[in-house]
């Protein structure tokens, strides 16, 4: 019975850092896929941003109809283009794109700085508008807009995964040296502790800062570009990557206020162990309230 009671009563003081561990676990796992999202095309469902063309647009018979003029291109029209931390992909490519291509993929991945070496990049390129020049050899002129270009833009030059990458590796250490802190009987455990605070101090902020640059940025593109583009696009913001993002946030947030708990609760424990040990030579100490109600009533 009294092993049973000393061990329920160990599993509750270690619960706080096994529910540190867990949380990390979570966070390790929704990061990396957040992380490797549009790289791969199993993994294009998680994306930051999707564009399509706008077929409620004036113009969208006038790009329909630049895309029919080639028969690859004809149907072009109606792709998906998926940003993510990793990589650029492109979804609903109809069949006739690919010619005599033995693969007929619908969805492509790319990485995120090699998307404009690719040949559909070019195919993507539509002429909104032709002026004419006069007394001039220059005859004719044209305003390109490329749809794949913003997913480009949006993955290569403004959202950056350094920053994820960084909190993946932070979260990583802190799983592992939480998992050692609460292995009993091994030593360096002051040090430890102080390291975990430090560390998901730090990767709460880090992550603060990298989420909310994502979802500015999100929203930014959301705003921007279809209004930019006199509504020749749709933008569509990724659901399920910013229920990932915040979702960890939340796990770090709620780490970092455990682990700083724990750390007030043993100081206050050895605070009090201390007073015990400086009240044992004492004899007027109040931790002794019989001899003080002796010395009283004489």
């Amino acid at each position: 019975m009294l092993f049973s009671v000393k061990l329920g009563y160990t599993l509750m003081k270690k619960m706080p850092r096994v529910l540190v561990i867990l949380n990390s676990l979570i966070s390790i796992f929704l990061l990396i896929f957040l992380l490797v999202g549009c790289y791969k095309p199993n993994q294009s469902s998680t994306y930051l941003v999707r564009y399509k063309f706008n077929d409620d647009s004036p113009l969208y018979s006038v790009i329909s109809k630049q895309f029919s003029s080639k028969p690859s291109t004809k149907g072009l029209e109606k792709v998906n283009i998926l940003s993510g931390y990793m990589g650029v992909c492109i979804d609903n490519i109809p069949s006739n794109y690919y010619k005599n291509a033995t693969d007929k993929a619908s969805t492509v991945c790319f990485n995120r700085k090699k998307v404009d070496d690719m040949q559909i990049y070019d195919d993507l390129t539509i002429k909104i508008f032709s002026f004419g020049y006069q007394n001039s050899s220059k005859q004719t002129d044209s305003s390109d807009i490329n749809i794949l270009g913003l997913a480009h833009q949006n993955s290569a030059e403004i959202v950056h995964p350094y920053i994820l990458m960084v909190v993946v590796i932070f979260t990583i250490l802190l799983f592992g040296i939480t998992t050692y802190a609460a292995i009993p009987k091994l030593p360096y455990k002051d040090y430890t502790q102080r390291v975990l605070m430090g560390l998901t101090a730090l990767t709460a902020f880090l992550w603060t800062i990298g989420a909310i640059w994502a979802h500015v940025a999100i929203n930014a593109s959301a705003s921007l570009v279809p209004r930019a583009s006199m509504n020749i696009m749709k933008v569509h913001k990724g659901r399920k990557s910013q229920t990932m993002t915040w979702f960890a946030f939340a796990f770090m947030l709620i780490n970092c206020f455990i682990i700083w708990m724990i750390y007030f609760r043993d100081r206050k424990e050895l605070d009090e162990k201390l007073d015990d040990v400086k009240s044992v030579g004492n004899p007027f100490s109040n931790k002794y309230s019989s001899d003080s109600n002796t010395l009283t009533s004489v």
